[in-house]
């Protein structure tokens, strides 16, 4: 399973291109994913971190594992928004890319953690559901 979620380094970015792309795309995540219960199956939180006036997360460097939760059942991958795509409002081919390379690493992290598997087929669907979705939105 998949979930998305975001944090804005501003005030500025409220309404902003990037706010209403990565809200569009956590919105077609949960209707495509439906009745998600936290601790149910290995999944992934999807954090993108937009950089601001306030926070530039320059400490973030790459897409990455942040923080794993055996309990839960769930890896937080951290996705730094380059600033240049921030300000260009951002692309569906960056959202769908970063999606991608989240479920690769939570297959990853989970197979060496030795938990529940992570569905990275069904992850990976969704993630073409969002991609249709947000192309839909824009054409």
């Amino acid at each position: 399973m998949i979930t998305l979620g975001a944090y804005y380094g501003g005030p500025e970015l409220h309404d902003s291109a990037i706010w209403l792309l990565v809200g569009s795309a956590m919105r077609a995540a949960a209707r495509v994913r439906g009745d998600w219960t936290e601790g149910a199956a290995a999944s992934v939180n999807v954090v993108f971190y937009v950089p601001g006036s306030l926070d530039t997360y320059s400490a973030l460097k790459r897409i990455e594992p942040a923080r794993f939760s055996r309990k839960k059942k769930l890896l937080l991958v951290a996705v730094p928004v380059p600033p240049e795509v921030a300000q260009a409002g951002g692309s569906v081919e960056f959202i769908v890319d970063a999606l991608h390379k989240a479920n690769a690493i939570a297959a990853d992290v989970f197979a060496h953690k030795g938990t529940d598997s992570f569905d990275l087929a069904k992850a990976e669907a969704i993630v073409e559901k969002v991609r249709q979705a947000l192309l839909a939105q824009a054409g």
